[in-house]
């Protein structure tokens, strides 16, 4: 329990232990390199990764709709011209 609390923590910004030393550091220490570079690739993945594909699909529902939008305008301006004329 304590770890899934401590997890929660990283995961919502505070990732500091009960002395206020950052994990991260303590980590990095301990484990050297490898936990430095494995720690970076991971947070370079979730920032720019997932949410770049969180970002991909928001445009793509955007776009889809402005081009509903704009042949929804030129169907009313057909009908408009037919019934002018």
């Amino acid at each position: 329990p304590v770890s899934m609390f401590t997890a929660f923590r990283c995961f919502t910004g505070e990732c500091v232990n009960d002395e206020g030393q950052p994990i991260h550091s303590i980590l990095a220490r301990i484990f050297g390199w490898r936990f430095i570079f494995s720690y970076v690739a991971s947070y370079m993945l979730v920032t720019m990764g997932i949410f770049n594909v969180i970002l991909a699909v928001y445009v793509d529902i955007t776009m889809k709709a402005a081009k509903e939008n704009d042949a929804q305008t030129a169907e009313q301006y057909s009908r408009e011209s037919v019934r002018v004329a």
